[in-house]
């Protein structure tokens, strides 16, 4: 319960970082998608329940305060999840290069689809000059920057765990002894 609490916290810092700040840290109008990292990387740390959940209420975050269609981010963030945490117990979590190359593919995906939602069912055909101009630099800002967070939450997510194995090892050690 507390690490869903405090999943739930830094999905609402996150949230609030790219709604304030989101602006001013833009480089030429390009804003990173700071919320798409985190179902990628709760994902591989914890495995596809992990991911899905985070991936369900950042979407939500998302939808509710940056997209005009509500779900669409809920959908695309629960698969990111999702498919982030086949890799849990695959690669260790020091790995850094799966974690970004799936943070880099998951911003890519999302883009996409969301031109295709937005411009390419509106007769708006340009794909490559949306591709080079929007998606490309938004994809590396966003890397970079799940770069500089990677470490800080595996850190978080190593605390995490040992408190939680210290708390079921103390649940355990009351249940035996009290026999």
């Amino acid at each position: 319960m507390k690490r869903k609490v405090t999943e739930l916290v830094i999905i609402l810092l996150v949230y609030l970082i790219q709604g304030t700040f989101g602006r001013t840290i833009a480089i030429g109008g390009i804003v990173p998608n700071l919320l798409i990292i985190l179902p990628v990387l709760f994902g591989f740390f914890k495995g596809k329940n992990e991911g899905m959940f985070v991936g369900f209420f950042a979407g939500i975050m998302y939808d509710l305060f940056f997209s005009g269609l509500f779900g669409f981010s809920v959908l695309v963030f629960v698969y990111v999840g999702y498919y982030s945490g086949m890799f849990y117990k695959e690669y260790e979590k020091v790995e850094v290069l799966i974690p970004l190359a799936m943070v880099m593919l998951s911003d890519f995906i999302y883009e996409f689809l969301s031109y295709i939602g937005k411009f390419l069912l509106h007769n708006r055909l340009n794909a490559d000059y949306f591709i080079t101009k929007f998606i490309i630099p938004e994809m590396v800002y966003t890397l970079i920057i799940a770069l500089v967070i990677y470490y800080p939450l595996m850190k978080l997510d190593t605390l995490l765990d040992l408190k939680w194995k210290k708390r079921k090892k103390g649940n355990f050690c009351l249940l035996y002894t009290s026999d």
